[in-house]
Order: C-alpha cells, then sequence, then structure tokens
C-alpha cells in the first residue's frame, strides 16, 4: 500500500485513534530515558508514592484528618490526580527500573517508573486528537492531527517527564471536547452532568482546569441557543465537577473554604520565578505580554504552522454550520491572552501546553483541505505527505532535548542562542550521558556541584546510578565557593554571580551539544587546573583540551 492508497483507506476513527496512540506511545517508551531528571520530577513523583504507601498501610485510615494532614500538606500546591498516577507508575514500574538499570535507584523514588505514566497519558492525548479530528473531518484529518501532535518536539520532550502537564494537556482536552459532544448529544442535561464528571478529572489535575468555566459558559448558550437550558446544562456541568473535585481530594474535606482559598491563591501568591527573555531576565509577573504568543509562534515546527493556519481559515469559513472550531480558537486565544497579562509565566510554552493538541486540530484539517484540493494528483499527494513527514525533524535532531526546540522563525536553537532566549528548561541537558562520564573522570573524594539549583537538595535528586557507586552526591550551587567540579546547565537566568569567570579559569571535560549550541557541561574547577579560556554572555567557553570531549551526537 503507498502513501496516498493509505491515507484514502477507511478506518474507523476509534481504531485509527488506536493505532496512532499507541504509535504515539511507543515513541516516547522507547526513548524513556532519555532526558535528565527536570526540576519537577522529585518534586511530583515523591508525593505520589507518599500517597500509595500510606493508603496500602493505613487502609481507610487514610482518609482520617491526622492523615491527610500530614500526607497532603507539604504538597498541596496542586490537586492529587496527577501524582496520583506518577506514584502508582513509580511502584508498579519499579521492578522494570530495576531489570533495566540493574541496581536500585538511590533516592528509592524510581523517577525512570514514574515517567511511564505521562508516557501513557500522551499516547491517550494522541488517541483522543485523532479521534475528534477523524470523526468530525475525515481519516485523512486524523492522521495528520495525530501525526503533527506527535512530532511538536516539545509537546513529545513533556511527555517524557514525570511531571503534571502532559496530564493537564491530556485532562484539559477530554473535558473540552466531552462537553462539546454533550450540549449536542440528544439529552444534553444528562449527558452535561457526565461531563462535569471528565472535567473534575482536569480540575483534579492543575489550576488550569478552571479556566474552561468561561469557556462552557459561553458555548452552553452558542450550542442550546436556549438561556434557561443553557445555564441549567451549564450549572449541572459546574455542579458535578466541583463535587467530584473536592470529594478525590482529602485535603479540601477539612477547613474547605480556607484550604480552597489557600489552593486558588498559589496561581497568584507563590515564589517568583527569574525568565530570561531577549537577553532581559524578568520576573515573572514582569515578561513582556508578548511572550506567550512568541512561544507559541516559536515552539511549533513552521509548516505544521503552516497547515494550521489553512486550518483556521477553512474553520473560520464554515463557522456557521459547523461553529466547532470557533470553540478551539477561542480556547487557544483565552490561554494565550490569559497569560499575557501579569499572572506569572515562565518555562516558554509549558504553562500553556494545552493549546498545542487544540492547533493540531486545526493543522489536521488543514492538511485534508490541501489533501482533497489536489484529488487524484498522485505526485503532489505523495510530496504533500511527505511534506508532513518532514516537520519531524526537529525531533529527531533535537532529542532527547526537545524542550530546547526552536523553529525556523528564530533560526533554530542556534538563532535562539544569538537572540539570547533561553535554551534549555530545567536540567533535562543533564542526562545520564553526561553524568556517566562525570562519574567516570572524577578523581576519588573529589566535590562536585549541579549548577544552577533552584530549591535545596536538587543536586541530591539529579544524582545518578553511577554517581552513587562512586559514593560521590552533588552538591547544590552554593558549594560553588569550594574549588572541585560542576555540571552546568545552561539555564542562565539563574547562573550565579562570578559563575563564567570560574567556567574561565576551569577545564571543560565534555559538553552536550544541539545544533552547534552547547546545553550542558562538566568542569574541572580544581585548583592545578589552567587557564583555558573565557565565557562570554550567551557564548560557549572556548576551551582547547585533549580531554575535552564534544557529545553532540550522543
Amino acid at each position: 500500500m503507498n502513501i496516498t492508497q493509505a491515507f484514502r483507506s477507511s478506518i474507523a476513527p476509534g481504531r485509527l485513534a488506536l493505532i496512532l496512540g499507541s504509535l504515539a506511545g511507543l515513541a516516547v517508551l522507547l526513548t524513556l530515558g532519555g532526558p535528565g531528571i527536570t526540576i519537577d520530577e522529585p518534586l511530583d513523583v515523591r508525593p505520589g508514592r507518599k500517597y500509595v504507601d500510606t493508603l496500602a498501610r493505613e487502609g481507610l485510615g487514610f482518609f482520617d484528618r491526622a492523615t491527610v494532614d500530614r500526607v497532603f500538606r507539604d504538597n498541596a500546591e496542586h490537586p492529587p490526580l496527577g501524582r496520583w498516577l506518577l506514584g502508582i507508575a513509580s511502584i508498579l514500574g519499579q521492578p522494570l527500573e530495576l531489570f533495566i538499570q540493574g541496581s536500585a535507584d538511590p533516592l528509592g523514588l524510581y523517577l525512570w517508573a514514574g515517567r511511564l505514566a505521562p508516557a501513557f497519558g500522551f499516547a491517550a492525548l494522541v488517541g483522543l486528537v485523532v479521534h475528534a479530528s477523524a470523526r468530525r473531518y475525515g481519516q485523512t484529518a486524523g492522521w495528520a492531527a495525530g501525526f503533527s501532535l506527535l512530532v511538536m518536539p516539545r509537546v513529545f520532550a513533556h511527555a517524557h517527564l514525570g511531571a503534571l502537564d502532559t496530564f493537564i494537556a491530556l485532562f484539559w482536552t477530554l473535558a473540552l471536547l466531552a462537553a462539546d459532544r454533550a450540549l449536542t448529544s440528544r439529552r444534553p442535561l444528562l449527558a452535561m452532568t457526565a461531563a462535569g464528571g471528565i472535567w473534575s478529572l482536569a480540575l483534579l489535575t492543575k489550576i488550569h482546569a478552571w479556566f474552561l468555566i468561561p469557556v462552557v459558559f459561553v458555548w452552553a448558550f452558542v450550542r442550546l441557543r436556549q438561556p434557561v437550558r443553557s445555564l441549567i446544562a451549564f450549572t449541572l456541568w459546574v455542579a458535578t465537577g466541583l463535587s467530584l473535585f473536592v470529594l478525590g481530594w482529602p485535603w479540601l474535606w477539612y477547613d474547605t473554604l480556607s484550604r480552597l482559598r489557600g489552593y486558588l491563591g498559589t496561581g497568584v501568591d507563590r515564589t517568583t520565578l527569574r525568565v530570561l527573555y531577549f537577553g532581559t531576565v524578568y520576573a515573572d509577573r514582569e515578561v513582556p505580554w508578548h511572550y506567550p504568543w512568541f512561544y507559541f509562534a516559536v515552539t511549533i515546527p513552521l509548516g505544521l504552522h503552516l497547515l494550521g493556519l489553512l486550518g483556521l481559515w477553512r474553520g473560520a469559513r464554515s463557522a456557521r454550520s459547523d461553529p466547532f472550531p470557533m470553540l478551539l480558537a477561542g480556547s487557544i486565544i483565552l490561554f494565550l491572552v490569559v497569560f499575557s497579562t501579569r499572572i506569572p509565566v515562565y518555562d516558554g510554552e509549558r504553562l500553556f501546553l494545552v493549546v498545542f493538541p487544540l492547533w493540531s486540530i486545526f493543522i489536521g484539517l488543514g492538511f485534508s483541505a490541501l489533501w482533497e484540493r489536489l484529488h487524484t494528483r498522485k505526485l503532489p499527494k505523495l510530496g504533500l505527505a511527505f511534506a508532513l513527514f518532514g516537520q519531524g525533524y526537529g525531533v529527531v535532531a533535537l532529542h532527547p532535548f526537545g524542550l530546547s526546540y526552536y523553529n525556523a522563525l528564530v533560526g533554530g536553537l542556534a538563532g535562539a542562542e544569538r537572540l539570547d532566549l533561553e535554551l534549555t528548561y530545567w536540567n533535562d541537558p543533564v542526562d545520564r550521558v553526561l553524568l556517566n562520564r562525570l562519574a567516570r573522570v572524577l578523581p576519588p573524594h573529589a566535590p562536585a556541584a549541579l549548577v544552577p539549583t533552584l530549591y535545596p537538595g536538587q543536586g541530591l535528586m539529579t544524582t545518578n546510578r553511577a554517581l552513587a557507586g562512586r559514593s560521590t552526591i552533588l552538591a547544590d550551587q552554593e558549594a560553588l565557593s569550594v574549588p572541585g567540579w560542576i555540571v552546568v546547565s545552561r539555564r542562565t537566568a539563574y547562573w550565579p554571580l562570578g559563575l563564567r569567570e570560574k567556567v574561565a579559569r576551569g577545564k571543560m571535560i565534555m559538553e552536550r551539544r544541539r545544533q552547534g549550541v552547547w546545553l550542558s557541561a562538566i568542569y574541572d574547577l580544581t585548583p592545578e587546573t589552567p587557564t583555558v579560556g573565557t565565557v562570554g554572555q550567551g557564548s560557549s567557553p572556548i576551551v582547547q583540551a585533549p580531554t575535552s570531549q564534544s557529545a553532540d551526537d550522543l
């Protein structure tokens, strides 16, 4: 079967979703160990394991107030569903990690096993997008939508991390699509009650779920066109979702109102983070309004954006007969507008990752429009299919550091370096390759530190089996004052004062590079090390040493 026949052959939306979702999940599973341990993973997997262990040990006693306070007090900044999933995956996958790694996790968290949960979540998300697109716009749109989501480098990279972002993208998209389908069903009131239950899954994952309230409120009136009936349907949706939200989070069973106010305040009253944007370091509330629009524009392959714009145009033309694309567009704009205000925004696209699966549906619609326009012209169709497949270049070229991806609008990662944009997420370039090399070359009893670090113990959490086997624990960046070895991640907004000068006097042992840009490195800063180069703002150290190694192709 050739490519044009594959797109033309009839496959039911459910089966198509299963095929592409399974392929997406397999792609993540086979590359799961690539990125280094990122900043949030220990903070999300550890509570999840605690939930599971406590429930197994205490049974129904888990819900007593004293136990609830002990279990949730230090992690109540997020609801528990995502962490439950991570904890279950970490514990169930622990034997598999032991088998693959050959030794126990020195931290006892089994973070690699925890990553199984978002991998399956990503498979479900791709399948959901495929099904929604194929059911509405045909098989070709379904194929293209699912594939485009799979090859968005930053979305694919987030699916490798034991954190909450892939889960909220899944449950937010599911809740939106469920509400739309409920409003167009034969019994919308009953269906909206069930859709509220699905919304509770998003509420129990992350605070982003509350943004669905204005979307669904407006959409209920658009779809039902009867004010009283629309209001009743919306009320049932809200009541069901909020009830199950409180029921699913035991922390809210006691002192409900004060704890709910405290939780909702975490989106406003929180530690300020620093953001590098075009050479300036901003506080997260002071970032220019265009930050989310810029990152949405430059973190998706350019060819996919062009298809998405075509799909948006086609959807706008048919809005009277099919308003569904306007629901997607309105949701995307809502998120981008909200994060254009003084709400804290940081980490590139991460906080509005939910717009990417919605945009992939537009991409599928745009691809389908071109495909249909070509009719029976086989060669142009073949070229169009290969052009779509070619959008996967970024995933391959940047892996396992897909969170450093920038598209052609800024000249790729090298262009982002020239523009002095943030080049990494948090520690993902400090991967097993780099740490294993450090374990091989580090002299006995030599101190080693991770730079930068954001919270106490981050160096410990980054220490892998190879280093632990040498009885070496990475210290936090405060240890930089003691001459020794350092592992540097290129999160420059958090580099401590004097780091550039210290590195300039040290010796580079190894770098991890992509597209000619260094993302992480090992340096020997012991006193006997001769001066070998200088470090300039936004540039790679100039080092010539026979023991150094560039790892651009590893």
